[in-house]
This record gives C-alpha cells, sequence and structure tokens, in this order.
C-alpha cells in the first residue's frame, strides 16, 4: 500500500517522473483500446501481476487484504494465455465482443529502489466498464503499487500489485486489466 516516506521520492519537475506518467498514460491508451498484444510489450518475463481479495475487518486486523487470495494472480505467461484466448479464440464468451473500459490514472507517485533504473510507482485507477449493448456502467476504483525498470532504452512493468477500493466487485465479470 502506499508509503509516505519522501526520501526516495522523484518529484514531478524530474524527467524521469515524466517519462513514468507517459508510461502509465501509454498503457491506459492500449488497455483502453483493447490493443492486447502490444500492452503486453510493455511487461517483463518475470512479471508478477496481483490482485489480492479485499476483506472487511477491523483496522487493528490489518490491512484488509487477504494473503492468500487474489482475482489476479498472473505471470507474464499467464498473461499471455489470456491474452491470445481473447483475442484469438472463438468460446471466449466473457470477453468477445470486449468490454469497453476507460481507466483513468491519478495521483501517480514515483520512488527511487535501490537498483539503478528501477521504480516503484504508486497510482490510482478509476475504470469505467460497460459491455455488449446494456445500458448500464460499472465502476471499479484501486490502487497500484508497480515496480518499472527501464529495459534496452524503455520503461516496462515487473510487478503490479492492485489493491481493490471493494470487497465485493461491482463489474458482473472482472475479465479486463486494470
Amino acid at each position: 500500500m502506499t508509503s509516505t516516506a519522501t526520501s526516495n521520492r522523484v518529484h514531478a519537475n524530474e524527467g524521469v517522473y515524466a517519462e513514468l506518467h507517459e508510461f502509465l498514460d501509454d498503457e491506459a491508451a492500449l488497455l483502453d483500446t483493447d490493443m492486447l498484444s502490444e500492452w503486453l510489450e510493455m511487461l517483463t518475463p518475470d512479471l508478477v501481476y496481483r490482485a489480492p481479495v479485499r476483506v472487511t475487518k477491523a483496522r487493528a486486523d490489518g490491512l484488509g487484504y487477504s494473503p492468500n487470495m487474489a482475482h489476479f494472480d498472473d505471470t507474464f505467461t499467464s498473461l499471455t494465455r489470456r491474452v491470445a484466448r481473447a483475442t484469438q479464440s472463438p468460446n471466449a464468451w466473457a470477453v468477445d465482443p470486449p468490454s469497453r473500459v476507460r481507466r483513468h490514472v491519478s495521483n501517480v507517485r514515483v520512488y527511487r529502489t535501490e537498483e539503478l533504473d528501477e521504480y516503484r510507482v504508486s497510482s490510482y485507477v478509476l475504470a469505467v466498464h460497460s459491455h455488449s449493448d446494456q445500458p448500464s456502467t460499472h465502476v471499479v476504483s484501486a490502487e497500484r503499487q508497480d515496480m518499472v525498470r527501464r529495459v534496452e532504452g524503455r520503461f516496462r512493468l515487473f510487478r503490479r500489485d492492485i489493491y481493490l477500493t471493494h470487497s465485493t466487485l461491482p463489474v458482473p465479470n472482472f475479465a479486463f486489466f486494470l
């Protein structure tokens, strides 16, 4: 979850902050336009992509996320399979026709790590989702904790932890990426 430590903070007036903010904006644009194969190119082969299940607890009992259950617990390989199924399988009824999703990324905070050209990026994402010809929309809100590294001159995501605001999902299926 969010850290308040500021000693390693990258400030908005630093060039790398702008690069990483653009990285998140470009990622959202690829996902919003269903360019999933191009999105995979923004990820590293050692990727971990998790969204633990939120549980309602008293403050004294912890942060309120299950250590053992997750909506997503993916690797690069499993995400590649999910993308292939969504884009190539005639039986992917939950994702074809694809949902329409607009991801709004905000509250971007960037922190240096011990490794050169590796950063921790915290952001909020608000996804507005609709599917098929249904008139209703659904809103999914989350905080993302990302780890990003520069590989061959460009940033790539190697870890994403998604902390949903919701304990009960407000969407009929969670077949889209945050």
